[in-house]
């Protein structure tokens, strides 16, 4: 381990400007980065908006240049740290960002934002937050946070040699990304565009296809326990897709209501409340599960669970679920909406063709995940060797 001093990071960066555009004229506009424009897995900016400086947020103040590395005060765990690219040259940023612009006489940028995105640092900052529902640290907090500095040189090689393992794990990603529209191309190819052909196949209600609709449990937080059955919730249900990275565990009561929530392989849920329209099909061989009260049940035994799952996430399913949302009289869905939306029916044969062509996929996105996995695990390691001077 090379013996680097090290220095706190308010030493080598400037200050960002600031200014209010509310007090600029009502028809100018501005580019404004707020916390949620970050990606807190990919690290961009995916999202900025551009705005009238009459309709300034009262966070708008912190103007940014190209380079600047963007650091989220609030909920540190997450890491939401972004650069600022050179479209962005000029733009506002929330005051929720604390911006780190590196003095280029003695710190790399790019070394600097590998050391942001750096376990080392983001334990430092989870560990020095206050707030115990909304966890943030103060830009005092991140300015006098300590860290390894090389020479310039030196700091250029590391970070050159952290991009190229990065740019891996992103190609990675980008091939998920691919993988995740796969499916929703393959229904396209196989059934058709349902929302501008909605006669091409005979329709019924989803109502005469269920053998069994139910929604899930809102009071198990006291079954909550650090093993046993899974307790699914509406984190574990995306588009057309099961997630089982954050599971909660429960035990589960010798109840009537822990019967009725309990999920057979085979069926679809669905989520009622919050961000509707979510589904997945529950696969063999998870064991024992349950739903919390933003999901539902969908067993319909006439029907292939995959082709289900898929029309409900495809844009005729997705137009009739949010279309029952009627937000001034009630948020979600209720069990005669559900029943209400009306289904495009191919035959059995076809939709069970598509359950063995998405199968494929699943297996391609499995394999493409471990790969990610190790590539995180072996990225992590070179950052910790990269930061004590062992590379």
């Amino acid at each position: 381990m090379r013996a680097w001093k090290t220095v706190a990071l308010g030493d080598l960066v400037d200050r960002a400007q600031t200014w209010n555009p509310s007090r600029s004229g009502p028809q100018e506009v501005f580019d404004y980065i707020d916390l949620s424009a970050v990606d807190q897995d990919a690290k961009v900016i995916i999202g900025p908006r551009e705005l009238p400086c009459s309709e300034a947020p009262s966070r708008a103040r912190q103007l940014v240049v190209k380079g600047d590395v963007l650091v989220s005060t609030v909920r540190p765990n997450l890491n939401g740290v972004a650069r600022v690219p050179e479209t962005l040259d000029g733009a506002t940023a929330s005051t929720g960002f604390c911006i780190l612009r590196a003095d280029p006489t003695v710190l790399d940028s790019t070394y600097l934002f590998h050391w942001v995105k750096s376990p080392t640092f983001v334990n430092d900052m989870v560990r020095k937050s206050t707030g115990a529902n909304y966890p943030a640290v103060s830009d005092r907090i991140i300015f006098e946070s300590r860290f390894p500095l090389p020479p310039l040189p030196e700091q250029r090689r590391i970070a050159a040699i952290l991009d190229k393992a990065n740019a891996l794990r992103a190609k990675r990603r980008a091939a998920l990304t691919q993988l995740d529209t796969l499916t929703q191309s393959i229904f396209l190819e196989m059934f058709g565009d349902l929302l501008k052909e909605p006669d091409r196949w005979p329709r019924e209600t989803l109502g005469s296809q269920l053998d069994f609709l139910t929604s899930g449990s809102r009071g198990w937080a006291q079954y909550y326990r650090e093993t046993g059955s899974i307790f699914l919730r509406i984190q574990n249900v995306r588009r057309d897709e099961l997630v089982l990275e954050d599971v909660a565990r429960v035990d589960a009561p010798h109840t009537v209501e822990a019967r009725r929530i309990r999920v057979q392989a085979g069926d679809v849920l669905l989520s009622m409340t919050a961000d509707l329209g979510r589904t997945a099909v529950m696969p063999e061989g998870l064991g024992a599960a349950y739903i919390n009260q933003h999901l539902a049940i969908l067993r319909a035994p006439k029907l292939e669970p995959r082709f289900l799952s898929a029309y409900l996430s495809c844009p005729a399913g997705q137009r009739q679920i949010l279309g029952r949302n009627r937000q001034a009289v009630k948020a979600g869905l209720n069990f005669d909406d559900v029943r209400s939306i009306r289904l495009s029916l191919p035959p059995l044969p076809l939709q069970r063709e598509f359950a063995v062509r998405v199968a494929a996929v699943e297996r391609l996105k499995s394999a493409q995940r471990e790969s990610l996995a190790t590539l995180d695990a072996l990225f992590a390691s070179l950052q910790h060797r990269a930061f004590r001077g062992e590379l």
